[in-house]
């Protein structure tokens, strides 16, 4: 114990004198920062600034100059021809004819006249019959279209809505395409139902209609060299309408 307080004093205090130089040194910099410290005032500027518009100068036309003139070259004068004098001809002195003895006896070959010779008469060409007017071919489209037309007006007007308890009960309502095979003097060759109307009653009236139909047979043009042909026609049914 009382070697401890013989110490010397500074080595007692060693680590706070350690930490004193940077205190120090710290409280000098900011004392320095604090006297240099600089007030920036602001320093107006009086000098005013003009600024004028000037319009830019239009550059100058360009002088044209013109072309220097073609020199003319001169014409040449051709002398004009000078007539040249013809010679007078003198008139020619009339001749004297001397008239030749007239035979007495002419010559049977000068005398006679020239017998005149008929030309046989052509014979009359007798006028070109006019050619007849082309008789107009019938459209074979348009006779067949006419045809189905009659056809299937003829379906419908011989149809008959199904009787009986059943179809007065269900009163079936629709439509029936049926499709039919005809001979070119229009007997059925057979026949079916192509779109049924879901109703058994409606089918089958159709295909009576079909059996009981009288097909009127195929024009002589239409459909050439077919034996026989594929019709179709829709048959619609409404309760009370026949």
């Amino acid at each position: 114990m009382q070697a401890m307080m013989t110490m010397p004093f500074l080595f007692r205090f060693r680590d706070a004198l350690a930490t004193l130089p940077a205190v120090l040194m710290l409280a000098i910099l900011v004392f320095a920062g604090i006297q240099k410290v600089v007030k920036i005032e602001p320093h107006p500027d009086d000098s005013l600034v003009q600024i004028a518009l000037t319009e830019p100068e239009q550059p100058a036309p360009p002088v044209v100059v013109p072309p220097p003139p073609t020199p003319t070259p001169p014409q040449i004068v051709k002398p004009l021809p000078v007539p040249v004098a013809q010679p007078v001809r003198q008139p020619t002195p009339p001749q004297a004819v001397s008239a030749a003895p007239v035979s007495s006896n002419p010559s049977p070959e000068v005398a006679a006249p020239p017998k005149a010779v008929a030309a046989p008469a052509a014979p009359a060409t007798p006028p070109a019959p006019e050619p007849a007017p082309p008789v107009a071919k019938p459209n074979n489209a348009s006779i067949e279209a006419s045809y189905v037309s009659k056809v299937r007006a003829h379906l419908n007007s011989i149809k008959r809505y199904p009787t009986g308890r059943e179809a007065s009960q269900q009163r079936p309502q629709g439509k029936v395409k049926v499709w039919f095979v005809l001979n070119r003097d229009g007997s059925l060759v057979e026949q079916g139902i192509e779109e049924s109307s879901n109703s058994m009653l409606l089918d089958e009236a159709a295909r009576k209609t079909i059996n009981r139909a009288a097909f009127p047979a195929f024009p002589e043009s239409s459909w050439a060299g077919e034996a026989t042909h594929r019709f179709s026609a829709e048959l619609e049914f409404i309760p009370g309408a026949g």
